[in-house]
């Protein structure tokens, strides 16, 4: 009785061999692959832009800590909300102003930005994870309420109003950046963490009653 041998096939050192780890491509926030941006057309762009915007506001205007993913506008950060925020504020006090506007907007811009360098700076010595540019997008979502305080103060001059309406919006920016801060670090540091963010509002509260 004769026995075969099956023969191993021929070594090809063409044929590619096996590899042992396979390189995804992740995109900047972590999810899936990047978006090319630059082949497609302005229209998508501004249009992905435009829902971003809108999406991340949605959590500022209806803040709540208990959603399912509160940290949602950080991660999907942005400056070009954030910007018409602050140019709207710095605008809004200047035409409240008397005299000195460009100072007034001035001020303004350079509140907001010392105010998102303390916030990095604060978040990483608790051992929480952010950079400038979230901090920034961060401040100026949560400044739309101020916004809009300040919008109604320009249009109604009188003390008492003007306080009721910094108070209100006051408490309605910090309480839309709580659940916001409260996944970038520790939560048993949630309100060291945002203690600066809340002095930043007060002192922007404080520009929107004292200036006339």
């Amino acid at each position: 009785m004769s026995h075969s041998h099956a023969q191993p096939p021929p070594f090809s050192p063409s044929a590619p061999l096996p590899s042992a780890s396979v390189s995804i491509p992740i995109a900047a926030d972590g999810f899936g692959a990047p978006t090319n941006t630059l082949t497609e057309p302005v229209w998508d762009t501004v249009r992905r832009d435009l829902t971003r915007i809108v999406s991340n506001l949605k959590l500022v205007v209806f803040p709540n800590p208990f959603r399912e993913d509160p940290g949602k506008a950080l991660r999907d950060w942005d400056l070009w909300g954030p910007f018409f925020f602050i140019v709207f504020l710095g605008l809004t006090l200047s035409w409240s102003a008397s005299v000195r506007k460009s100072e007034v907007f001035a001020v303004a811009f350079a509140v907001l930005a010392a105010g998102a360098v303390i916030l990095t700076l604060n978040v990483l010595l608790l051992g929480g994870q952010i950079i400038f540019f979230q901090s920034l997008s961060l401040l100026g979502y949560c400044l739309f309420p101020l916004d809009v305080g300040a919008l109604i103060c320009l249009m109604k001059d009188n003390d008492i109003l003007k306080i009721v309406v910094v108070a209100v919006t006051l408490a309605w920016s910090s309480w839309a950046a709580y659940p916001l801060m409260s996944t970038a670090v520790n939560p048993r540091r949630k309100a060291l963490a945002l203690y600066p963010v809340f002095l930043l509002y007060v002192s922007i509260g404080f520009l929107i009653i004292a200036i006339n």
